[in-house]
C-alpha cells in the first residue's frame, strides 16, 4: 500500500522508526518531507513553502491512504492532506489519525479510523495485510 504521512516537521524524529517499520511491511511511503532538507539559501521562505505544498499534494494523490499524526508536539491540521484531496476531488483516500484531542477539522470528519498511538495503528496494519 502506497502511504501518505502527514504531522509536524519537529516529529520527525519521533515518526521515521515508525515510517520504517511500515516499510518493513512492504507498504511504500510517498512523504518524503520525512527526510526534507533544510530550505536552500537561493529560496525565500514564500517560494520554499510552495515548492513543499505543490510536491505534497502531488504526494497526497499518490498515496492510497493517509496517516496524520498528531501526537504529542505535532501541531499539524493535515493542511496539504486537505488540500492534496481538494485538488483532486475524486481521488478518495483512506485517512487514518493517530493520537490528538478531539478537534473536528477537514480530516477529522473524514477519518476513516482513530488510534491513540503509533504501537496501536502498526497493529492494524498488520492485521490487515496478513487479511490481504
Amino acid at each position: 500500500m502506497r502511504i501518505y504521512i502527514s504531522g509536524g516537521f519537529t516529529s520527525r524524529e519521533r515518526l521515521c522508526p515508525m515510517v520504517d517499520l511500515l516499510r518493513e511491511k512492504g507498504h511504500e511511503i510517498t512523504s518524503d518531507w520525512l527526510y526534507e532538507p533544510p530550505r536552500p539559501a537561493h529560496l525565500n521562505t514564500a517560494e520554499w513553502n510552495r515548492v513543499l505544498a505543490e510536491k505534497d499534494i502531488a504526494q497526497v494523490y499518490a498515496a492510497e491512504c493517509i496517516i496524520l499524526d498528531l501526537m504529542g508536539d505535532s501541531t499539524t491540521g493535515g493542511r496539504y492532506v486537505e488540500w492534496g484531496v481538494a485538488c483532486h476531488p475524486g481521488s478518495m483516500r483512506r485517512r487514518y489519525i493517530v493520537g490528538g484531542g478531539n478537534t473536528q477539522g477537514v480530516f477529522d470528519h473524514m477519518a476513516h479510523r482513530r488510534f491513540d498511538t503509533w504501537t496501536d495503528l502498526l497493529a492494524y496494519f498488520t492485521m490487515a495485510h496478513a487479511t490481504r
